[in-house]
């Protein structure tokens, strides 16, 4: 083994110009099993970020007149991509997810495609070159589309499903068929965690049923002069809309893949009544009606719908009643296609709504049970990787589930080519409640029947909360998918928790925990990801201006602000300080290895003292000790944020070589094998370890003072419980 400081004798000095940085690219990057790799055969780690959440909304946020929607200079204006690329790179944040959205490309009407935005993201996916970031690209949706509630397609979408879009959309909003609010810019008062419930209202979900299943279960839908089913006419239109995107950029070298679209969901499709949704994977708060409550609404028909709250241990409750669309306004402008495919009806004896046929979704005309998976989303994704083979045919394709699904079951046949599996992970607890503290809940367990105590975390235990739900989402997909790549395209951090309480105190003490697990969670499972999200745009008032969210931890207006703050002599060194405008960076700027000789086992990063430790497998080889070829050295990202000469300490297994490349941030690692050690033809283990510090001890007492407190609290809502099911009448109504 060797061990010593960064100064030490086996600290070897060699000619850096040997060990060019990685630069990724897509020709520098192939799909191996499981694994991306370069082209020296190395194994590939990939952390990077979306870029970013600007891009859901147009420059200018109003709904009115969507035809005129622009995006160009959305996620930034290309002056400044230079130095936010570099900002990147300097943090080690060098996988970039592009995202886009079918509005951005096709908002003036059908076949009219947005050629001056198509030519801005074709010059920002350019100047990435020479930035040592290579990004792949993503339509994104939200909720279908801004005009039902998230971002997305374009509103004549809408228009061509019989929805009346008079007025962007506002006989949506009037009739309960969208929740619109969050999406018309400015800071959102009131209730701020309703977006996810436009999934369930009637726009979006009839908008996802019809683009996936219009031919199943709206047959009598048709569109334009040639009648074509909707279904037909909005992939049709999707796919035509890609095949703009990929001449724009898909020749380019620094879009490595495309992602089909982000979150894909179904609908109605599946729902065994119409009665309801489901509790355990639908979000009820705010006004919820059934899909039967929701098509009422949506004829016009004034209808009492039930209303939920936040409460605990739940998230929500049903709080009261109350009659919604007093004024009987319509969101259609033609017959509602569920009532005339014989769905529901309107009884005006009873002046109700009535299901017909209350499993409709779950089956097709010749009755046989439907499956999203494979009557659906399969058969799409065949036609797009068709597309991609003869555009863009060496690029991955990147593919995800429903949210907070397991991998499906996905046959190989109904694989695109150079397939990634691309989940997304969220702690829903704490997006839901924007609270973060000293229990953390596994959310994931809990809405698959886990016992509630089983599922709280405590303390600096959220790591191993957050690192169990990211193995099972690992596990699940191996287990479905095999060795393919996985890179979770979406997980982040709130920066507003805790009731913004970090905005005035200046202690980002509970973003940084929360962070760190997640970033944790990631690294143990060895998986590749982007986080959500870096918007220059964002700022304390409106956050990412979209439906309340805040995840951004970067800010020009902060950055703006802390430099006038500085006094004169000091602007101009700020100015020229890429951290200056960003929180969080002691746990974000972290090592982890970029490239690595051989195949991954493990890496830990421990921010306390600085440990870093990687471990892999491979094959002994003779190696000069001081001219290594570039496939036998494993490049890591070494901070200057968090390393500095003479202060770091290191360990490598027997045999190992390092070289700290203090400037260009990297660690070099490669190994001198004896003969013996090549003679015995077996893959050894190597590890290289480096830190900083010893472990100090920063348990505080108030830290163990609120655990007593949360324990004791736990036990008290135990015992509430246990009297309120012995007796009917608790001690404590308990309600949050």
């Amino acid at each position: 083994m060797s061990l010593g400081v960064d100064t030490g004798k086996r600290a070897v000095a060699v000619d850096v110009a040997q060990f060019p940085l990685y630069a990724p690219s897509a020709g520098s990057i192939s799909i191996l099993g499981r694994h991306f790799v370069d082209q020296h055969g190395r194994v590939l780690l990939l952390h990077g970020a979306n870029v970013g959440a600007a891009s859901k909304v147009p420059i200018e946020h109003g709904l009115e007149a969507p035809e005129n929607a622009s995006y160009v200079g959305r996620p930034f204006p290309l002056e400044g991509a230079k130095e936010h690329w570099a900002r990147l790179a300097s943090w080690g944040l060098s996988f970039v997810r592009i995202i886009f959205t079918w509005d951005a490309v096709e908002h003036a009407g059908p076949g009219v495609y947005d050629e001056e935005y198509l030519s801005y993201l074709r010059d920002l996916l350019i100047s990435l070159r020479g930035t040592g970031l290579v990004a792949y690209v993503s339509v994104h949706q939200d909720v279908w589309s801004r005009y039902s509630g998230g971002s997305g397609a374009p509103a004549w979408t809408l228009s061509a499903a019989g929805f009346d879009m008079t007025n962007g959309g506002e006989k949506l909003e009037a009739s309960g068929a969208a929740w619109l609010n969050g999406v018309k810019g400015g800071r959102l008062p009131g209730e701020r965690g309703l977006w996810p419930t436009g999934y369930q209202k009637l726009a979006c979900a009839s908008m996802n049923t019809l683009f996936w299943g219009g031919e199943t279960f709206a047959p009598s839908l048709k569109v334009g002069s040639k009648g074509i089913n909707i279904q037909t006419h909005l992939q049709d239109a999707f796919l035509a809309m890609w095949s703009k995107v990929l001449d724009a950029v898909g020749d380019l070298d620094t879009v490595m893949g495309f992602e089909m679209l982000n979150e894909p969901h179904g609908g109605y499709i599946g729902l065994s009544t119409i009665d309801e949704w489901n509790y355990n994977t639908d979000l009820h708060l705010g006004e919820f009606p059934s899909p039967l409550q929701s098509f009422a609404l949506g004829d016009g028909h004034p209808t009492e719908v039930p209303v939920y709250k936040r409460s605990w241990p739940h998230p929500t409750r049903l709080a009261r009643r109350t009659i919604v669309n007093k004024l009987g306004v319509r969101a259609w402008s033609i017959p509602c296609p569920w009532q005339r495919e014989g769905v529901w009806s309107w009884s005006a004896d009873q002046n109700k709504a009535v299901a017909l046929q209350q499993d409709y979704f779950t089956k097709n005309s010749r009755g046989q049970p439907v499956s999203f998976y494979e009557d659906f989303y399969y058969p799409f994704v065949r036609r797009w990787d068709k597309l991609l083979a003869s555009k863009a045919p060496k690029k991955a394709r990147l593919l995800e589930p429903v949210p907070n699904e397991y991998a499906p079951k996905w046959p190989a046949e109904s694989r695109p080519r150079n397939f990634v599996y691309a989940p997304h992970w969220y702690d829903l607890a704490a997006l839901f409640s924007k609270q973060f503290g000293t229990m953390t809940v596994n959310v994931q367990a809990l809405s698959r029947g886990k016992f509630l105590p089983m599922c709280l975390y405590f303390g600096k235990s959220v790591r191993q909360n957050y690192a169990t739900q990211i193995r099972t989402l690992v596990q699940e997909a191996n287990k479905q998918l095999g060795e393919v790549p996985i890179v979770f395209g979406e997980c982040g951090v709130p920066i507003d928790l805790n009731g913004e309480e970090a905005f005035h105190t200046g202690d980002w003490k509970w973003q940084l925990r929360m962070l760190d697990a997640l970033m944790f969670a990631l690294e143990v499972n060895s998986v590749h990801f982007n986080l959500w999200n870096y918007n220059p745009g964002n700022n304390d008032v409106v956050g990412d201006d979209w439906n309340a969210e805040s995840f951004s931890w970067f800010s020009e207006e902060n950055r703006r602000k802390a430099i006038e703050a500085a006094p004169v002599d000091q602007q101009a060194s700020l100015a020229s300080d890429l951290d200056v405008g960003a929180r969080l960076l002691d746990v974000l700027v972290r090592p982890y290895a970029i490239a690595t000789a051989g195949t991954p086992l493990s890496s830990v990063y421990e921010p306390s003292t600085r440990l870093f430790t990687h471990r892999w497998t491979d094959m002994p080889q003779p190696t000069s000790p001081t001219a290594p070829p570039r496939a036998r050295v494993t490049e890591i990202f070494l901070p200057r944020r968090h390393y500095k000469k003479g202060e770091v300490k290191w360990f490598a297994s027997a045999g190992g070589r390092v070289h700290f490349d203090w400037e260009r941030q990297r660690l070099w690692v490669w190994f001198d094998d004896t003969d013996e050690f090549i003679s015995r033809g077996k893959a050894v283990t190597r590890r290289v370890d480096f830190w900083v510090l010893e472990a100090p001890d920063k348990t505080k007492p108030a830290e163990v003072i609120g655990l007593l407190i949360v324990v004791a609290g736990f036990c008290f809502f135990l015992a509430n419980e246990w009297v309120r099911y012995t007796t009917g009448k608790p001690w404590v109504e308990m309600v949050l």
